[in-house]
């Protein structure tokens, strides 16, 4: 009877094993992404800070006087994160999740978001305020989530022409 009772506990033992391995694969990595609500360099208390998965809204808050956000991505997923705050242009960074390669590790990523004012561009077309201001996604070589430094510089060319557009009209 004992002996039976020992193979029982050792095959629910193997069995668990198998089955947390298997759901640990399923989830595959998590992205720990983090951030912070600026207004002209400092922080903001209020903003609402909405988490997009696959164009569902899966997670939603307001910042408090810390003014930090915090959500946990899990990989295979394609998320944006849409920071707003009443006249203020909507915010929003793309992160891609989807990866080639066996990712099973948690990852860190923090960011800051720094609202413009809707009454700055009032007289130009910021159309291009429309999209988001950064995409992150994970680096095999890096073995890290990073800032897609090409579309990063794309923004900030944009940002400079309705700058510019701006101090012509003045």
């Amino acid at each position: 009877m004992k002996t039976k009772i020992i193979y029982f506990l050792l095959g629910l033992s193997v069995l668990s094993l198998v089955a947390f391995n298997y759901a640990y694969k399923a989830v595959g990595s998590v992205l720990d992404l983090s951030g912070y609500v600026l207004i002209d360099d400092k922080k903001v208390e209020g903003a609402t800070v909405k988490l997009y998965e696959n164009n569902v809204v899966v997670n939603k808050m307001i910042t408090k006087s810390n003014s930090r956000f915090r959500f946990l991505l899990f990989s295979n997923n394609e998320y944006m994160v849409e920071v707003s705050k009443p006249g203020f242009f909507d915010e929003r960074v793309y992160i891609n999740t989807k990866s080639n390669s066996d990712m099973l590790d948690k990852y860190y990523f923090e960011f800051v978001v720094d609202l413009m004012n809707e009454n700055t561009y009032k007289n130009v077309d910021a159309s291009s305020l429309d999209f988001p201001t950064a995409i992150v996604k994970y680096d095999k070589g890096e073995d890290d989530y990073i800032h897609d430094k090409g579309y990063s510089e794309q923004v900030r060319s944009d940002l400079r022409k309705l700058n510019e557009q701006i101090n012509k009209k003045k």
